[in-house]
């Protein structure tokens, strides 16, 4: 197998270190550590690293032999990212991956976005109370390597957005519902909003969400 050099395709650095404890934000990371994994590029090329996925700066990362965390830098030049038995495309320039979910004929794509939100402001004897509305943050790090200063009087947690995507000559279509998912499967939309009754789809489960899609493409000539 050819390798190249990832590091050819190397963003800038970005850490995840934070004063606030792990268990209660949580890191955005999409694995709990770094695990093994290839890099796929659209020229043929291969290389192996210890990969994951930071869910709130919407990148894939890997880990230099140094310990420091790297972000590939050119997503668009990438075909597949495999790790372990999970595969990743890219799914925009910006540098966001979709996971690929395998459903009957075809495949579905589940897009992860993370973020700090407040639970509440410190309170007496140790204790939080809730705002009255939450406050919404990014990142604890901005791509310069800046950091978004968290309040210390309050305490915060990690809020992850799921997307549900179909994928048409390289484009992503996104879905939520039985009606937005049926018009990706022209012709059938009737077919699918009934299924949808019949099986009390919950478009917030995947494994709804793959039976629906797997039904979708069963229609399909």
């Amino acid at each position: 197998m050819k390798t190249i050099r990832l590091c050819i395709f190397i963003g800038v650095l970005v850490c995840f270190n934070s004063l606030y404890a792990q268990e209660e934000l949580g890191n955005g990371m999409l694995f709990p550590q770094f695990e093994k994994g290839i890099v796929t590029f659209k020229n043929g090329t291969q290389s192996s690293a210890l990969l994951n996925y930071n869910m709130m700066q919407q990148e894939m990362v890997f880990q230099n032999t140094d310990s420091t965390i790297l972000a590939i830098a050119n997503p668009s030049e990438v075909l597949v990212v495999v790790i372990g038995e999970r595969r990743f495309l890219s799914g925009s320039s910006k540098g966001d991956f979709y996971e690929e979910i395998q459903a009957g004929k075809g495949s579905f794509f589940i897009q992860r976005k993370a973020e700090m939100i407040s639970a509440g402001k410190a309170a007496g004897y140790g204790g939080y109370s809730q705002t009255s509305s939450i406050t919404s943050y990014g990142s604890y790090h901005t791509n310069d390597g800046t950091y978004t200063q968290l309040k210390t009087d309050e305490k915060f947690k990690l809020k992850i957005d799921v997307g549900y995507y179909l994928r048409f000559d390289n484009s992503f279509k996104k879905f939520f519902s039985a009606k937005t998912l049926g018009k990706l499967f022209k012709d059938h939309e009737a077919e699918i909003e009934e299924f949808a009754k019949e099986q009390s789809t919950d478009f917030s489960k995947a494994d709804d969400i793959s039976r629906i899609v797997e039904y979708g493409y069963s229609l399909m000539k």
